[in-house]
């Protein structure tokens, strides 16, 4: 079949201390390239938030609640009632006294 091996153990390695030195010197501009490029997803993120940001402010905050208004619906009916009680037991009051004194 084969005679020999395509590549030996020894030139691998020959290649790969080769790879490694390129790698070595390779590193710093990657380094930088990535410092860059963090930068500018950095920025990038920062714009998109302060957009949502400004939304998020311009939409103002739900104060009322369905459940809230009713309850204070039932509890000024309920007020109003008792006056208007109140008021006509008032008004029996003086028709009693302007009939009977």
């Amino acid at each position: 079949m084969s005679k020999g091996p395509l590549i030996t153990r020894s030139e691998l390695r020959r290649q790969k201390e080769k790879a490694g030195i390129v790698e070595e010197f390779d590193a710093p501009v990657r380094e930088k390239n990535t410092m860059k490029l963090q930068k500018e997803y950095d920025r990038k993120d920062e714009k998109i938030k302060n957009f949502y940001r400004k939304e998020a402010k311009r939409q103002k905050e739900l104060t009322k609640t369905r459940s809230g208004e009713s309850r204070k619906s039932r509890e000024l009916n309920s007020f109003l009632v008792g006056a208007i009680i109140v008021v006509s037991l008032l008004i029996g009051v003086v028709l009693l006294a302007t009939f009977f004194l």
